[in-house]
């Protein structure tokens, strides 16, 4: 096998190939091979801490959750690809001639792309814009969640029971959006039935109780208390309550736990669905 190798395979290949010139250049290339492998090492970690060091003073100036996460992913990725820029260029590589070849790509890729980019762009507003942020929770075609990241081309929701929704970007910017937590507190909206010939001062009465029961009721707004409907069994009234949007939620068992108390101090009835049947003797 070793005479094979030296008589044939050597002596063929040297006939095209001077091994000699070949050894010098790999000895020649070795250090900037070497110091570009360094770069790309050095430089890939470097990036991992500058995009802590960049999250740590936006937490420090008190920046939105949602910023951060973005602008970290993004400096991450600029610094990545300057890194990798730097590393070719130390193994010796024309970096101007591989820049004007990758904008020459990019142009295809981003017409090829067109719909990430579009998410990209819509991120950057979703999180300069404040249309949320993470933590709100929000409604948009239908399907309701928490806001728990949002990412250069995703956001990502929690429902209720525990699913994950993920939104691609220009859906969020293109569809209108309800931000349920956007502001400090929301109306609560209940109905509750009492029988005819109850005192309507006195049901009144026990229904404000109940609400300053409810430590989630907000009285920056005046409750509205009111006969909204005379039904076949009982007087349906509405009850317009404003409470915190972070017990939003909770607030609604509460006050309609404490409406059942203080009707019963009070003696009011709640009454069920009934037909009074009058029977008419046919001999009288």
């Amino acid at each position: 096998m070793k005479d094979f190798w030296n008589n044939y395979i050597v002596n063929f290949l040297g006939r095209y190939i001077d091994f000699n010139a070949v050894g010098k250049w790999m000895i020649s290339m070795l250090p900037k091979l070497v110091g570009g492998i360094l770069v790309l090492v050095i430089g890939w970690w470097l990036a991992g801490v500058i995009a802590h060091i960049v999250v740590r003073g936006m937490e420090r100036a008190k920046v939105d959750q949602g910023v951060r996460e973005f602008l970290y992913s993004c400096v991450k990725v600029v610094v990545k690809i300057i890194v990798v820029i730097t590393a070719l260029s130390t193994m010796g590589m024309n970096v101007t001639t591989l820049i004007a070849a990758l904008g020459t790509a990019g142009v295809a890729i981003g017409l090829a792309l067109k719909d990430s980019l579009s998410n990209f762009a819509s991120g950057v507003l979703i999180l300069f814009n404040h249309t949320f942020k993470v933590g709100d929770f929000i409604e948009i075609d239908g399907q309701k969640g928490t806001v728990r990241r949002i990412e250069l081309m995703f956001t990502t929701l929690a429902t209720a029971d525990n699913k994950r929704l993920v939104i691609p970007n220009s859906v969020l910017t293109s569809d209108m959006i309800i931000n349920y937590t956007a502001k400090s507190i929301r109306r609560q909206e209940l109905t509750v039935g009492v029988a005819y010939g109850s005192d309507i001062l006195a049901v009144k009465k026990a229904i404000t109780a109940a609400l300053k029961a409810c430590s989630e009721v907000s009285w920056e707004k005046d409750p509205i208390i009111g006969i909204a409907s005379f039904d076949d069994s009982a007087i349906t009234f509405d009850i317009k309550v404003w409470v915190k949007t972070a017990s939003f939620n909770d607030s609604k068992y509460i006050i309609n736990e404490n409406i059942v108390n203080e009707f019963s101090k009070a003696g009011i009835e709640i009454p069920f669905n009934q037909l009074d049947v009058h029977m008419i003797d046919a001999n009288a």
